[in-house]
C-alpha cells in the first residue's frame, strides 16, 4: 500500500523538475502556446486541533453523554457560544474563576428560558473538562438539563491556564417570557 504513494511522489516531484520543464522545450505544441503548465500541487492542510474546533465537537460529546442518560440531543447555538466565550475570556483575563465576571447568568441569558452553565480551568482539551464536569453532580445536573436544546461551549487561554465555558439552554423563549421569572442553575 505504501509503493503506491511512494510513487506518486514521486512522479510528481518529476514533472515539476527542470527536466520536465527541458522536455516541454522540446515539444513542438509548447511553441504554439498549448504548452501545459505544471503548477504546485497545494501542501496538505493540518488538521486543526480540538480547541479549533470546539462548538461542533463539544456538542456532540455532550450529545452522546445526554443520550446515554435517556436525554436529547443538543446543537451549537451561536448566540450560547458567545455568552460562553465572554465568560470564557473575562475569567482567563482575570485569572479568576468566577460566575459573576460577565454579569448575572440570568441578564446574561435572558430570552433562553431554562439554563445552565458551567465553567472550569486547567485542561487544554474538551473531553477531558468534559470529564470533570461529568464528576461534579452540580456540573453533570447542568449537562442533563431536561429539555435542553442548544449549547454554546468557548475556551479562553492567558498562558498561564485554559478557561472553559459551557452554557446549555432549553429553547429560545418568547418576548413576553423574559419578564417572568425563571430558574437558572450556575454551577
Amino acid at each position: 500500500m505504501h509503493a503506491p504513494r511512494l510513487a506518486a511522489i514521486g512522479l510528481i516531484a518529476l514533472t515539476a523538475s527542470p527536466h520536465a520543464v527541458a522536455q516541454n522545450a522540446l515539444n513542438p505544441d509548447a511553441s504554439a502556446g498549448n504548452a501545459l503548465v505544471i503548477e504546485s500541487p497545494p501542501l496538505p492542510r493540518p488538521r486543526p486541533p480540538l480547541r479549533d474546533t470546539v462548538a461542533d465537537g463539544a456538542a456532540a460529546l455532550i450529545s452522546a453523554f445526554r443520550q446515554q442518560h435517556g436525554l436529547g440531543s443538543v446543537a451549537v447555538n451561536g448566540a450560547l457560544t458567545r455568552i460562553a466565550q465572554e465568560q470564557a475570556n473575562a475569567m482567563a483575563g482575570r485569572d479568576l474563576l468566577d460566575h459573576g465576571l460577565v454579569g448575572s447568568f440570568a441578564s446574561r441569558t435572558r430570552g433562553f428560558g431554562l439554563a445552565a452553565e458551567n465553567i472550569a480551568y486547567g485542561h487544554d482539551d474538551f473531553p477531558r473538562t468534559l470529564s470533570q464536569w461529568t464528576n461534579s453532580f452540580g456540573h453533570r445536573a447542568n449537562l442533563l438539563l431536561p429539555g435542553a436544546k442548544w449549547v454554546g461551549v468557548a475556551h479562553a487561554s492567558n498562558g498561564r491556564r485554559t478557561y472553559w465555558a459551557m452554557v446549555i439552554a432549553a429553547g429560545v423563549s418568547s418576548p413576553i417570557q423574559r419578564f417572568l421569572p425563571r430558574i437558572s442553575l450556575p454551577f
